[in-house]
């Protein structure tokens, strides 16, 4: 369900088109975010890393990977059954759906958000930031030399316990 901005407006202002007064627009039309919709047909809490959907009753549904690449998952390394490792992004909001009721999710893809759960003991400015591999869901964790994984995205702040931080997602394929 891919959304396109043609348009890129670098400008804090604008003029109301029913006024003609200026308008504050703030830093959002310069942050760069994307958010596409998935679906989902679990519960997914904002913040939490979200990965597309590969288990194995959505494979064999549409085994050419279609369903699953508009359907997301709480990513997790450690999964019981089928892992969650392909990160599409940060989840920007709370979403429950059903396998009967499957609810569209806004995930940011690219640009800064705010993950939920850092799970290693602190972050720098710039540290790499990966699916965490001890297992807890939707977290991320610093890349080390130790658990090499694919970056997801980079720390936009310092923080010295485990716990919410700003990050800036990459975007890798979407």
């Amino acid at each position: 369900m891919a959304t396109t901005n043609i348009l890129q407006y670098l400008e804090t202002t604008g003029k109301s088109v029913t006024t003609g007064a200026d308008v504050q627009l703030g830093t959002n039309p310069l942050n760069r975010k994307q958010e596409e919709t998935f679906l989902t047909e679990t519960a997914i809490t904002a913040g939490q890393l979200v990965a597309v959907d590969v288990t194995a009753a959505r494979m064999t549904l549409d085994p050419t990977g279609g369903n699953s690449s508009v359907t997301v998952i709480t990513a997790d390394f450690n999964a019981v059954g089928t892992v969650q490792k392909i990160v599409v992004g940060v989840a920007a909001q709370a979403v429950t759906g059903t396998a009967t009721s499957p609810q569209p999710i806004r995930v940011v893809v690219r640009g800064p958000a705010t993950a939920s759960n850092l799970a290693t003991v602190g972050c720098a400015v710039g540290d790499p930031l990966v699916l965490d591999t001890a297992g807890a869901a939707g977290a991320c964790m610093v890349n080390t030399a130790a658990n090499i994984g694919h970056v997801v995205c980079y720390a936009m702040e310092t923080v010295a316990a485990a716990g919410p931080v700003k990050v800036y997602v990459l975007g890798c394929g979407i």
